[in-house]
């Protein structure tokens, strides 16, 4: 996947950029000789802070694979990952790990919940394993935006697919990433 995309860095919120994250010359291979599979070749991109980006491509051109890099879930074989100005390629585990935990927020395909929690302890799990108190009134506007409010005691098993999504949306937003 060979792919340019470029984002003004006039305007967004914080710092002297509007670019949340940014890969510069990403490679990303699995495997050697000939078993090689080049996922990613010599990608540039820029991710605009504050607004939606939507990354489409056909099945197997690399949208996952970059989404993986860009938020330091896999590696990459050559080139730069930035979130914001840090650069994340390199970092070691505990740092980069700590980096995921404070500055991304996850929504996953699966949703990645677990099913003793209820969803409050869901949506607070990252917070609590950090040993952070969430903020109560950012943490009651979020359930109340995505319209939780009510289900907060239900386990996973307990919530229809979309209350399901929603409480993977929470937790994403919980930590204001």
């Amino acid at each position: 996947m060979t792919t340019a995309v470029t984002i003004p860095t006039h305007g967004g919120t914080g710092g002297a950029t509007a670019v949340a994250a940014r890969a510069r010359q990403v490679v990303k291979a699995y495997g050697s000789g000939e078993t090689r599979v080049v996922a990613l070749d010599s990608v540039d991109v820029d991710i605009a802070r504050g607004r939606f980006t939507a990354i489409m491509g056909p099945s197997g051109s690399g949208k996952s694979t970059l989404m993986h890099c860009l938020a330091g879930l896999d590696t990459v074989t050559g080139g730069q990952i930035f979130l914001d100005e840090t650069e994340i390629t390199g970092l070691k585990d505990k740092k980069l790990t700590q980096l995921r935990r404070d500055r991304i927020g996850f929504i996953f395909q699966a949703f990645n919940l677990l099913p003793t929690l209820s969803a409050i302890e869901n949506i607070t799990l990252p917070m609590d394993i950090a040993g952070r108190r969430p903020d109560a009134d950012w943490l009651r506007r979020v359930v109340d935006t995505v319209g939780l409010s009510e289900r907060l005691g239900h386990r996973p098993n307990e919530l229809s697919g979309g209350q399901q999504q929603r409480v993977a949306v929470a937790r994403a937003l919980a930590a204001r990433p």
